[in-house]
Formats: structure tokens, sequence, C-alpha cells
């Protein structure tokens, strides 16, 4: 490990006990790739400089992951789970019961956009002893101190629920995103080798959190943090020369907004030579930058700008607070076009209030981007209601009844094909019934990028 990071590392001066932190799977095991599990690596150096030594067990990497939760179990006193609304709420569930049948005491807390949404049904679920509301770094080492000192939890630390007597009580305040604390990524915790694509591309956060407040979307926190320059320059070295990630993958939802910052981030990398990336950006790319900044970011590597247009109908990114014009969209394309980049556009359909007109107007532009630009990659995705959000909120309002349990969430399908689709009840059936004729008749069976990657029929250009 390079010495740089490795002096980051926390060494443990004194062991108050053990805790392991579960991360669980998707969809089928065996995938092809797998990021790696963001909220541990960031969460364990807290945990470890407070005294308490971290296993992680990603359910994605290990197939027996089973007997190795058991296993780790049997000297841990506490458990940390995350989770979406989705899939993985099902062996997230099943390491919750797995450690309720253990026959030492173990905490379970849970954390993760679906417990930070609807923490009552968690605790309802008999799941969760407590539940962390938000990012929980400087939290979920006070909560472990309270339970290996058998005191209260304090009650101003903002985000921890708990059971007392019968009643869910804490502070439901939920903690801003923080990112720019000095503490590098437990990438000491997990096998390096597990997480390596066929492509060789290694994912990175340098922020946290999103300013924008798009109905649909599942942050929750609307404040921003980044990484220090010398944090991401120490961690992208290590990721890109010591690790030998040939590719990298920027997964901040707004990466291009700051261009000093972005322009630093090509620097750096078209100093370590031979990396290809790509990052997210608004409709709006195409005037943040000039086009000597673009050129320049073709040349440190940049081969895929990825945009998460959702529709091409304005008054549809009115509704969801898009705050950009559907011409945005495509001068952005002709400008990657120009530099021959790969405009990865994202779309999104049978949202709440979205008429068939609407629909008619994205796929029109659809048709547009890939005229302007050749080298773009359509990616669909049909709409799912997460709970905490304006549009979920909306398709209630409209006539949709939200599961009531933590397996009714998990049984949701998240399929971009309708014949996979049971639960669109935002919309009336007769226009459900429309919508899915011209959807079929536009996309025949269709298949998402991963689907056709491993066909062969989409190549990414992001690659070793």
């Amino acid at each position: 490990m390079d010495n740089k990071i490795q002096d980051k590392q926390v060494e443990i001066k004194k062991n108050k006990g053990k805790i392991v932190l579960f991360f669980p799977h998707f969809g089928p095991l065996g995938q092809d790739a797998n990021w790696m599990p963001f909220p541990y690596l960031y969460l364990a150096p807290f945990l470890e400089k407070a005294g308490y030594s971290v296993k992680i067990i990603d359910s994605r990497v290990e197939p027996t992951w089973k007997d190795l939760l058991e296993k780790e179990l049997k000297d841990s006193f506490a458990l940390g789970i995350t989770s979406m609304s989705g899939p993985d709420l099902i062996p997230a569930i099943e390491a919750s019961e797995i450690a309720r049948g253990m026959n030492n005491d173990i905490k379970l807390i849970w954390g993760g956009h679906h417990a930070s949404a609807l923490p009552d049904e968690v605790f309802d679920a008999g799941v969760a002893d407590y539940v962390l509301l938000g990012p929980a770094e400087f939290t979920f080492p006070k909560v472990l101190d309270a339970i290996y000192l058998k005191k209260e939890i304090p009650s101003d630390i903002k985000g921890v629920l708990y059971k007392h007597r019968g009643k869910i009580v804490g502070n439901r305040g939920v903690n801003t995103a923080v990112f720019n604390y000095d503490d590098a990524p437990a990438y000491h915790l997990i096998d390096i080798e597990k997480y390596r694509s066929k492509n060789n591309v290694v994912a990175y956060f340098k922020t946290r959190g999103c300013p924008f407040k798009c109905t649909f979307c599942a942050t929750g926190n609307f404040n921003t943090s980044n990484k220090l320059k010398e944090q991401y320059h120490r961690e992208l070295r290590y990721l890109l020369q010591d690790l030998k990630f040939g590719a990298l993958c920027f997964r901040d939802p707004t990466f291009f907004l700051k261009a000093s910052v972005v322009m630093d981030c090509a620097e750096l990398l078209n100093s370590i030579g031979n990396i290809t990336w790509k990052g997210q950006a608004r409709g709006t790319f195409h005037r943040q930058y000039t086009f000597e900044q673009m050129q320049f970011m073709r040349k440190s590597g940049l081969t895929s700008v990825m945009f998460g247009v959702e529709s091409g109908s304005q008054r549809m990114l009115d509704l969801m607070v898009k705050k950009v014009k559907r011409e945005d969209y495509i001068k952005s394309a002709a400008v990657l076009n120009e530099l021959g980049i790969e405009m990865y556009a994202s779309f999104m359909f049978a949202m709440p209030r979205e008429t068939i007109a609407d629909f008619r107007e994205t796929i029109s532009l659809m048709h547009i981007l890939k005229k302007t630009n050749p080298n773009i990659l359509l990616q669909n995705c049909i709409f799912i209601p997460l709970p905490a959000t304006k549009m979920f909120k909306d398709a209630i309002a409209l006539g949709y009844k939200p599961p009531t349990t933590l397996k009714g969430w998990a049984e949701r399908s998240c399929s971009a094909r309708f014949g996979e689709r049971n639960d669109i009840t935002w919309m009336k059936k007769s226009v459900l019934e429309e919508y899915t004729k011209i959807y079929n008749d536009e996309f025949g069976d269709y298949k998402n990028a991963y689907e056709k990657e491993r066909t062969g029929a989409y190549v990414s250009p992001i690659h070793d």
C-alpha cells in the first residue's frame, strides 16, 4: 500500500470490540463487476479511530456470505447494515435474522437510504435496534460508545433513533454532508481484486451531496461537501498508480459542476497518463467550459460524459425541477460529438403527471440526440417511486399504494421493461396501455447497458 495512503490509516490503540459491516447484494450473485462498498470505506476509519475493530462483509462478492457472517459475528457485539429501497433488502433482512439467532447479544444498526426514509418500518420489522439517518461517520462511533459503556445515547446527537420502552425515540434531524475530512477510505479492509472488473475500471467519489432538488431523487442531502485537493490527489494516485486501475468513473451526481476542480482533476489524470475516465454532467455542460478546456479533458482521457436527461418534455423537466432546458442537451451532444466523446444519456419513463404528449417529446429528443451525436448510448429506466421524495408523494396522490413492509419494498421490480412491472398505478389504465404500446414499438425487447455489454452489443469506451 502506498505510504501516503497507509499513513492515513488508523492504528487501533484500544480494541473495545468488533463490529461487522454488512453490504447486501442487489441482484443475483455472481455479477461481472461491482463497485466497492463506499459507505463502509468512509465509515470504517472513524470506527477504528474510536477503538473498534471492523470487518466488512459484502455479499455481492462473497458467495458463502451467510457462513462468513455467522463466523465473524461470533466475537462481535454489533452489526451495521445499509440498503436501498429494493431487492437488497432481502439479504439485509436475512443478515439481521442471522445476527438475532446468535448466542451473543448483537446490536443491529441500520443506515442507508431506506432506513433514513422509513425508519419506523425498519423498527416494525424487528430487524434493528438503532437506525442512523444520513451520513454517520461522526454519529456511529458515539452509538457504539454508548453500547460499549452501557449508557444512553446523548439526546443532542442528530440522526440517531432507537427503541426505549417500546417507543421510537431519538433525534430525527438528518446530518448534513461532510466529506472534507482527512481520513483515507478503508481500502485495507477489502480485497481489492474482488472489485476489479474486466475493463479494469474503478469508481470514485470526490463530492458528497447534491445542491439540486430534482423531485425523483433520493439523495436527500442538498448541501455538498468536497474532498480537499490534496485528499483526492493522494487517493486517485493510489488507485491509478499503486493499484494500477486503468480507467476511472467519477460517481459524483454533478461531477462537472465546478470547472476549476474538474480541470485540476484532468491535469492530474493527464500527468498520470494512459487513463480513460468519465463523469456525470448536467445538460448545461456545453456552456460551463471553453472548447479548449474540453479538448484538454479529452486529451487527459475523457471518453464518456453521463447525463440524467430524464425527459424530452420541457414541462416534465420543469416539474422535476431539473433547472435545465431541452436545448441544452442537444448543444452538449453536438459539442461531445465534435470532440469524439460518448454521450451516455439516461431517460426516465412513466413518471407521475407525464402525458402521452410528453412521452412523444422524449422519443423525439432521443432521435435528435442520436442524429446529433451518433456516438451516444441511450439508457432507459421506468420510474420507481423512492420514499421521502416529492415524486413519490405525487405518485401516492395519483393512486399509488406503496409497500408497507421491508419485504414488500424488496419485491418491487426495477425492470425497464413494462411487461415486468405491475406497480405503475399512478397512471390511468388506458393511458398506461397506450404508453406501453408506444414504448414497445419504439424500443422492442429493451436491454440495459450492462445486458448489452454481456452480449457484446455495447462496448464501453472507458476501459484499461
